[in-house]
């Protein structure tokens, strides 16, 4: 799909993700849970710079701002680079492709990229883009979905569905831990830890009572049977 084709696709699905943004007390504590994990992750100093690649509405960029960096947020879509400009007046917002990153070699202390990467063309040269951004000596966490993940080994049991998330099926791929790990090696990036992450939140494809019931039982969940990993990298 070309790049126009595809700026086009996510305006409109941002369009209607901000026409129907969740606004439930429970949602922004889940996401707030998970934006500080990765801060974590990160161990950013005060005043780093962090780059995170295909912001959407700048929903992390605003956590990490707030938290003290000097954040920059870039996306495909034009809709949500505008939205995310108005919410985040602290930050940089830039309209560019994650695959081309219109941005300086070793410009930033952190990057990340959150559940996107996995909706790039072309993953592998997103990858080497964030290695080309990320400073030697700086550390990204790009988190992914794990194509074995135990709920959709379920989905493709009962239902014959292919794994899914988001409402992005047009531009999608999944991959088996070891498959996210050679990509992101094989980019010029160097894996120092792999995390799991089993708590769902903003998944329509299952009922409130579900998430409750796999968030109660997610610690027991087998490590390569996890919802998604972040990848906590360095350049190589």
């Amino acid at each position: 799909m070309k790049a126009t084709d595809l700026r086009e696709r996510y305006n409109l699905w941002h369009e209607r993700a901000l026409a129907v943004a969740a606004s439930g007390d429970a949602v922004a504590r889940e996401e707030a849970r998970f934006f500080d994990w990765v801060l974590r992750l990160l161990e950013p100093a005060p005043g780093a710079s962090l780059l995170d690649v295909a912001c959407g509405t700048g929903n992390f960029v605003r956590h990490a701002a707030a938290a003290g960096l000097s954040a920059t947020g870039v996306d495909l879509s034009d809709v949500a680079v505008e939205a995310a400009t108005a919410r985040v007046p602290a930050a940089r917002f830039v309209v560019g492709d994650g695959q081309e990153l219109p941005l300086p070699d070793a410009s930033f202390d952190h990057v990340t990229c959150l559940g996107s990467l996995e909706h790039f063309p072309e993953p592998e040269r997103g990858a080497a883009e964030m290695r080309r951004a990320l400073r030697p000596g700086g550390r990204a966490v790009i988190f992914v979905p794990n194509l074995f993940f135990l709920g959709h080994i379920y989905f493709g049991l009962r239902h014959g569905t292919q794994p899914t998330e988001g409402g992005q099926v047009f531009s999608e791929t999944f991959r088996t831990t070891e498959g996210w790990r050679r990509l992101l090696e094989d980019a010029g990036l160097e894996v120092v830890d792999v995390r799991s992450w089993n708590r769902i939140h903003g998944s329509e494809r299952v009922r409130p009572s579900v998430k409750w019931l796999w968030n109660a039982a997610s610690r027991f969940v087998p490590r390569h049977g996890s919802y998604a990993f972040a990848f906590v990298c360095t350049r190589r």
